[in-house]
């Protein structure tokens, strides 16, 4: 019970629930460009409607204009964080109207993007990174609990789709086979569709979503979920037809990724050296884009700070000191670890770790701080 009370009275900083909300709202913006067609030709008094219930109202009623032009007009104002809880409701009521609809407006895309949306919108993500915000309408802490089922609800998705292509259809290649391109300079060959590798790849795409469906649900396996992820659907969108909705897809699932990082504000301790004047550009643009608030930046001049640290100033001196809970590194190996907590950044960084690019990487950040421009002379700089 007493862990029960807790995800429900629990508060969490609302920077990375805005950060989401903005990705998610451009994929709203962009579904509306794919449902726009299914919309006009509805409204159509030759085609037939497949509606759900006899005599049901429908929004393929209505003039399909009027319909996108809402559709815009709410998904840029929960992007921008304007209005968020007014326009995040009601965007989530034109979704499930649209939705509900018709048979023939049902996307498994659009079903996800409407609980996500009113997941967010409950969560109170208008409180950062917002219009609302700005003009004073945001909260220091939202509750934790909407958060939680929106990742809830990525594992769910991802562990779904893995276990039901667990079929002799699926498994046998035929359907990823049907899906590639055949036109266009990323069509895939025919003489490549061959069973081996068909059903090679639809092996692999099982296991990958089964394995992201497990490492967003383990910290330890987080960073390799996220290049995962974001290789999957970047790859999905590339070899597969038809492209938009595929993009729309990746934008709707990727953007709660965010919320899998670790949420504890100045959770990562950096110090950098403040008589550097290379130094201040990078902590400058590290700054800006820290925009959940995880990174503590502490120029090595404050000995007090570097005694409480256990940093030795020569430590600091020669190269970029990066410090968490468990863990401590230093030079290229802090680049890595902050570009992990920056949400512009922590799909891709994962890869900086990987032994080639980490030789090349500490070898360049060496030969840098070698050449850097400071006060005093160092051992590197």
């Amino acid at each position: 019970m007493n862990e029960l009370r807790n995800v429900v009275t629990r508060q969490v900083s609302p920077r990375a629930a805005g950060f989401a909300r903005i990705v998610l709202g451009a994929g709203a913006l962009l579904k509306v460009i794919e449902r726009a067609p299914v919309l006009d030709r509805l409204s159509d008094p030759s085609v037939v409607r497949a509606p759900y219930l006899v005599a049901q109202p429908s929004l393929a009623d209505l003039p399909p204009e009027l319909v996108v032009i809402v559709w815009i007009v709410l998904a840029t104002a929960f992007a921008v964080g304007a209005y968020t809880t007014l326009s995040g409701i009601a965007l989530t009521g034109l979704l499930a109207a649209v939705l509900l609809s018709d048979q023939q407006l049902y996307s498994n895309h659009l079903y996800l993007l409407t609980w996500l949306v009113g997941l967010l919108t409950l969560a109170r993500s208008g409180s950062a990174l917002s219009i609302d915000a700005r003009m004073g309408r945001g909260r220091r802490t939202i509750p934790a609990w909407p958060i939680a089922l929106v990742r809830l609800q990525v594992v769910v998705v991802y562990l779904f789709a893995g276990l039901a292509k667990v079929n002799f259809t699926y498994l046998s290649g035929s359907v990823v086979a049907a899906s590639l391109r055949s036109e266009g300079p990323l069509a895939i060959p025919m003489e490549w569709r061959t069973f081996e590798l068909m059903a090679g790849a639809a092996i692999l795409s099982i296991l990958a979503e089964i394995g992201l469906a497990v490492g967003l649900l383990l910290p330890k396996w987080r960073r390799t979920a996220f290049v995962v992820g974001l290789g999957l659907h970047v790859g999905i969108a590339i070899v597969f037809d038809p492209t938009l909705p595929l993009i729309v897809f990746a934008l709707i699932i990727l953007s709660p990724y965010v919320l899998f990082l670790d949420d504890r504000p100045g959770r990562l301790t950096v110090v950098w050296d403040d008589s550097c004047t290379f130094c201040r550009g990078w902590v400058a643009w590290f700054r800006r884009l820290d925009w959940l608030g995880a990174v503590r930046l502490v120029p090595n001049s404050d000995d007090a700070a570097l005694d409480r640290l256990d940093v030795r100033r020569e430590e600091a001196d020669q190269a970029l000191q990066l410090i968490s809970d468990d863990s401590r590194a230093q030079g290229f190996r802090a680049v890595v670890g902050i570009l992990e907590a920056l949400p512009v950044s922590f799909l891709l960084a994962p890869l900086l770790r990987l032994w080639p690019i980490a030789r090349i990487g500490d070898a360049v950040y060496r030969r840098v701080a070698g050449r850097r421009s400071c006060g005093i002379t160092h051992p590197l700089g």
